[in-house]
């Protein structure tokens, strides 16, 4: 299952005529349908996987040296489609949840991810309930990274979600470290922000580094001179991001212009249901809502009334029909700009906070978060590279099981990407030609490995069940390399073995 989720995920129903393709087979010869493959996701679930996991991960660490003093959390939802209404309790519950894939109409579990900072290789793995919030595991997280390395002596970093007042505060008191994004909602912020608007705030460059989204442009990163502290008494650095500042500048343009645009289009004399002005208001809120941008935009409704003439009988009106008077309503929208909110939030334009309980100075402490996108990136591999979703499962209890598998599936591709990309730096190899096209990349990944292997085939001429004649894929100089990185015989592409 593992090797089909990461070559060509199939429905399990499918997998028989996929494996025919490699000859795979059961132990006992036989062909692999999904029957047992069913019964094996049971077997599965019904195990112990937390002490098979441990096992697995421990394994590898030692294996492949894989440092642990930094691990990063994140999560992600795999949506499921369909009822799902008589689920097995002891497992992970399908709900209804704050959907990351922009589905709220399906059921979901949320997938916990931690990775090393050290090729972000998956060390951890857990699936809750599909409505379980984030801010409500990390503890839970951190108590199984302790199990596992026998040690709370690590770096735990995570978002937003983190920065919980008890969660961090149960970290600390356990000897544990954490590097956390403090919320837009705490009241630091808000004081953070009047400071700003009164001056009081100096700034010290402390990073200047070669943007990731263009190589002509660089990102310098400044620290706010403090001391600053969370109210609970942790340390409280505040960067401010060249390259954040532009983005934040864009994305708050774009919003207000696409929020604008859809309140001045929308047609209240053909809108559905009600046209209160209760009705009209809780549309308008649903649009500020969805681009986020309550505060930046005001909208007045006006109603504007005139009076018609309606006759009372029907026909040609003559010089005696008799007319009723009938008072019309007409909504109307204002839209304007609040100036003055729009200017607050530009104070906070490329500036974010983080918060640690660590020893490490300002420097340090952004450098150990800016790894964060590096366990996100898992995630959309996830989502991508290895299909994880559509799930063919009815039961509850295989779909725990698959995920289960999909994160063994996810270890493997980064134990793959980064041997390679550690044999490239021992051999001084720069460039692969392992895009499309032969075009060179410095950080090759499972995505273009994959593809470049994935026409190679070994054919057999057969004559009365006897083997004639074997004819051997013959490998382009960039595979033939990167098994000699990643240190696989090309024997295992010829008959010989």
């Amino acid at each position: 299952m593992i090797k089909n989720i990461l070559v060509d995920r199939n429905a399990l129903y499918a997998i028989r005529e996929w494996a025919s393709q490699f000859g795979l087979r059961l132990g006992d010869g036989r062909e692999i349908g999904d029957d047992c493959l069913g019964r094996a996701l049971e077997r599965l679930f019904e195990m112990d996987r937390a002490t098979l996991q441990t096992k697995i991960v421990l394994s590898v660490i030692k294996a492949f040296n894989v440092k642990t003093d930094q691990i990063h959390n994140d999560t992600t939802s795999v949506t499921v489609s369909g009822r799902y209404d008589n689920q097995d309790r002891a497992a992970v519950q399908l709900k209804r949840g704050h959907s990351k894939d922009h589905r709220p109409d399906l059921k979901q579990l949320i997938y916990s991810l931690c990775v090393s900072h050290d090729g972000a290789v998956p060390v951890h793995f857990k699936s809750f309930d599909g409505n379980r919030t984030d801010d409500t595991i990390h503890w839970e997280i951190w108590n199984d990274l302790k199990t596992l390395l026998q040690t709370p002596d690590f770096k735990y970093v995570g978002d937003s979600k983190l920065c919980v007042s008890q969660t961090l505060r149960q970290i600390d008191s356990a000897h544990g470290k954490f590097v956390a994004m403090v919320p837009k909602t705490r009241s630091e912020v808000k004081d953070f922000t009047d400071a700003l608007d009164l001056g009081d705030v100096r700034w010290n460059r402390i990073l200047r580094i070669r943007s990731t989204r263009s190589r002509k442009e660089f990102d310098t990163f400044d620290c706010a001179l403090g001391p600053y502290y969370l109210e609970e008494g942790f340390l409280l650095y505040w960067y401010r991001s060249t390259q954040k500042k532009r983005r934040d500048i864009e994305d708050r343009k774009e919003r207000i212009n696409r929020a604008w645009d859809r309140l001045g289009n929308m047609d209240l004399k053909r809108l559905r249901g009600p046209k209160t002005e209760k009705a009209i208001r809780t549309r308008i809120d649903a649009i500020l809502k969805k681009y986020k941008v309550q505060g930046w935009l005001e909208v007045d409704i006006k109603i504007d009334t005139h009076e018609e003439l309606k006759a009372i009988t029907r026909g040609k009106p003559t010089a005696e029909t008799r007319y009723r008077r009938i008072i019309k309503s007409t909504p109307r929208l204002y839209i304007k700009r609040n100036a003055e909110a729009i200017a607050r939030s530009q104070l906070m334009d490329g500036i974010f906070p983080l918060t640690t309980n660590t020893k490490d100075g300002a420097l340090e402490t952004l450098k150990t978060y800016k790894y964060q996108p590096n366990i996100e990136k898992r995630h959309a591999k996830l989502k991508s590279t290895l299909d994880v979703a559509p799930i063919w499962l009815k039961k509850n209890t295989r779909i725990e099981a698959l995920m289960f598998v999909e994160y063994l599936a996810q270890m493997t591709t980064a134990l793959i990407e980064r041997q390679l990309r550690q044999q490239m730096k021992i051999n001084k190899v720069e460039l692969l030609t392992t895009l499309p096209e032969g075009r060179p990349s410095q950080t090759p990944t499972f995505e273009q490995i994959l593809r470049l292997f994935e026409g190679s085939q070994r054919h057999e001429l057969v004559d009365n069940q006897k083997i004639v004649q074997s004819f051997n894929p013959e490998l382009m100089p960039v595979q033939s390399q990167i098994l000699n990185l990643l240190g696989v015989s090309e024997a295992h592409y010829s008959c010989s073995i």
